[in-house]
């Protein structure tokens, strides 16, 4: 160590001296004479050496604090529509419950606590528990607290969906059902609204996806139909957004000739409804064109998915569900699984069988009728091998 000393105006001596802590070099000033610089550079060292220096000690902070922070991150990493959605369910579930409450003060009774009351209240409920093992992941990152709460939680059985959207899609022959009382529904009067649901179910389309859709995107004498763009909400409302979903979004696919047939038809009528209003022409630009020519709002095909399905006698299923009903079927046709991740967009063909892997009641019925029936055969030969023989 070496002890400097410089005179002041007032003609005293006053002592310093450089000390390297934490790394980082740095002087200490203001000491009256020597041995008080030195026991001064001693204790800071003596400090140092076990972590007590006020550098070393980590700052206590609020979980809600760090969620801001968590949240300004977010927003630059994924879609607006998404951020939109993650930042609802923050402030609706998760920032209610740690208002005021420190990172390192909750418990993991507190957190069991926390995911109990989720699970009453929510159906998804792993969704706002996602957001807070984020939110500690990114603390122990920097040191704020050693250890998730939430790691070991029991995670309770979630409320029950009310009965009515509890179907989540529907078998060939609801399909049918489906598609028929849409047609015998809306055939007169609105009858884009039977084409929708039909390009849902047969090409897979997400809902903003056909909500976004131009005229210009469809090639009706070569029977393609082009998807680059999708509806989204963000702050200031909903958008048509250029930016696709995934990258694999962005695709080509092919119209069957029904499908043709019925957006022709509905080009037509369009073009007609607009006559009657004294265009010349149809000025509209969008295939499902709300009441002042613009797209649909992304809430309007719930309602008509409703009137649908109670005339049909069905149990409404969700918009995305008829892209699950898409994929179940197409798997049940032999459709290869490569083609079906590129009909659905996806970027991962994991995401392709994680999501729609699972099989109709009727295909399981099936499956165990099959086995049965073998097992039941390759008894009765086997009885009758034996027979044959004792005789």
């Amino acid at each position: 160590m070496k002890i400097k000393s410089k005179t002041l105006k007032n003609g005293l001596k006053s002592y310093y001296f450089r000390i390297i802590l934490n790394g980082k070099a740095t002087h200490k000033r203001g000491f009256s004479n020597r041995k008080e610089a030195v026991n001064a550079y001693r204790a800071y060292k003596v400090a140092e050496a076990n972590g007590e220096l006020e550098s070393q000690q980590t700052k206590r902070i609020k979980f809600n604090e760090l969620a801001k922070e968590w949240l300004a991150m977010k927003e630059k990493d994924v879609r607006p529509s998404t951020y939109k959605k993650i930042e609802e369910r923050y402030k609706l579930h998760v920032y209610p419950y740690f208002k005021g409450m420190y990172l390192d003060e909750l418990t993991p009774i507190k957190a069991q606590k926390f995911v109990n009351q989720l699970a009453t209240k929510l159906v998804g409920y792993t969704d706002s528990l996602d957001i807070v093992n984020q939110i500690y992941k990114k603390a122990i990152q920097y040191g704020y607290v050693d250890k998730n709460p939430f790691e070991n939680v029991d995670k309770p059985r979630a409320k029950k969906a009310s009965s009515r959207d509890t179907v989540k899609f529907y078998d060939v022959e609801q399909l049918r059902r489906f598609l028929n009382s849409a047609y015998q529904l809306y055939s007169k009067d609105h009858y884009e609204r039977y084409v929708f649901f039909r390009l849902l179910a047969f090409m897979g389309m997400r809902k903003g996806e056909a909500l976004a859709l131009n005229w210009s995107d469809i090639d009706l004498t070569n029977k393609t139909l082009s998807i680059s763009k999708t509806v989204v909400t963000v702050d200031s409302g909903e958008v048509v957004s250029e930016e696709a979903k995934t990258k694999a979004s962005n695709r080509v696919i092919t119209l069957d000739n029904d499908t043709v047939a019925a957006l022709t038809e509905w080009k037509l009528r369009q073009h007609e409804l607009y006559k009657a209003l004294g265009y010349e022409s149809s000025p509209c630009n969008f295939v499902f064109n709300s009441s002042v020519n613009s797209f649909v709002s992304l809430g309007k095909p719930r309602q008509w998915c409703r009137s649908i399905a109670k005339t049909a006698g069905l149990s409404p299923i969700i918009i995305h569900g008829f892209r699950h009903t898409y994929a179940t079927l197409a798997v049940q046709s032999g459709m290869d699984i490569k083609q079906l991740q590129y009909q659905l967009g996806h970027n991962d063909v994991h995401t392709t069988l994680q999501i729609y892997a699972e099989v109709t009641n009727k295909q399981k019925t099936e499956t165990a009728s099959i086995f049965a029936n073998f097992v039941n055969q390759s008894n009765q030969i086997s009885n009758q091998i034996s027979n044959q023989e004792n005789n």
